[in-house]
């Protein structure tokens, strides 16, 4: 019979043993480094996804809305009326904001407000810009963003406490805190291919889906935050409107 040798019983040394549990123990400590990395990525392609997919709403809210209130509260252009005037960039431009939760869904008109500054934007502030009221029309006619003349609510910014409780109007209510995304639509600016002008049978619109927008603050008297313009995730594409 042949003999084994005596070398070939050894086991591991406890040395080697130490060794291979520390190699271990470094590799399952770089793996774990990366499991919030991971999380985070996840989380950030659902909101992507989530915005991608409020294209729709957006859409629908547009139409509620109506072509004039769409084209009032994105004004950019001035003298588009007029025979004796040229179209020119108006002296104040406005941005139409629309909002939706976090999941998705529903959008809803969030306000009209002047076109504000990068370093506005940028700021700590609540507001996106100074709200705007109504729109008076260069061939005559007023247009209200906020409420009728019979009081009931236009925008969110319009909305009082018992219009946030009654039906139908509380279908449309989001919370601050809850508007997780801002939709923002302007008007193309002068000389471009789809600048609006009043013969054409749409309206062209330059759509910015930005989030985060406000996120709940329990330390904020109105329980939120603004979250600043260069924080903000953004998906950008054009869509129109017909008369």
């Amino acid at each position: 019979m042949e003999r084994i040798p005596k070398n070939s019983k050894r086991g591991f040394t406890l040395l080697e043993v130490v060794i291979a549990l520390a190699v271990f123990a470094f590799l399952i400590g770089g793996l774990l480094g990366f499991l919030p990395w991971s999380v985070e990525g996840v989380s950030k392609v659902k909101e992507q996804d989530t915005a991608y997919g409020l294209v729709d709403s957006v859409n629908i809210e547009l139409e509620r809305m109506g072509f004039s209130m769409v084209e009032a509260s994105t004004n950019r252009l001035s003298g588009l009326y007029s025979s004796f005037d040229i179209p020119r960039e108006s002296s104040m431009k406005l941005d139409l904001l629309l909002v939706a939760r976090r999941e998705g869904g529903q959008v809803a008109f969030e306000q009209v407000v002047e076109r504000a500054s990068i370093s506005t934007l940028n700021s700590q502030q609540l507001e996106e810009g100074v709200n705007q009221d109504l729109f008076v029309k260069d061939q005559g006619g007023v247009v209200n963003f906020n409420t009728t003349t019979n009081g009931e609510p236009i925008s969110l910014f319009g909305f009082e406490n018992s219009h946030k409780e009654t039906y139908p109007t509380s279908t449309r209510w989001i919370e601050e805190e809850d508007r997780y995304f801002l939709i923002k639509c302007s008007q193309f600016p002068l000389e471009h291919r789809h600048q609006h002008h009043p013969s054409n049978g749409f309206l062209a619109l330059q759509i910015d889906i930005q989030w985060p927008y406000k996120v709940p603050d329990p330390s904020k008297d109105d329980g939120f935050r603004r979250i600043p313009f260069k924080f903000r995730n953004h998906f950008r594409l054009p869509l129109a409107i017909v008369r």
